[in-house]
């Protein structure tokens, strides 16, 4: 079952009198939201979602750990890719 990105994790670190992890906090929800719908999220899949370059190259990493931890708690992660390489 998925559930929406109640952002929990952005909560905890997020007062009223500091926003400064909202955009990130924004588009955790964004790559949330493209993950259950396509399986994945690339950075170029945010401007769907209104979100400038220069706000996905400065947000990407911190929004994709966020999104990557909420994911986790929700008990929605995406499956892992099989690796090209085997030991052997």
């Amino acid at each position: 079952m998925k559930c929406s990105a109640a952002l929990q994790i952005v909560d905890l670190v997020t007062s009223d009198d500091n926003k400064k992890f909202e955009p990130a906090g924004r588009m955790a929800a964004a790559i949330i939201n493209i993950t259950q719908k396509q399986g994945g999220c690339l950075p170029q899949d945010l401007n769907q979602y209104g979100f400038t370059p220069e706000e996905v190259v400065r947000h990407w990493d911190m929004a994709k750990s966020l999104a990557a931890v909420e994911m986790k708690l929700m008990g929605n992660q995406p499956s892992k890719p099989k690796s090209l390489f085997r030991r052997t």
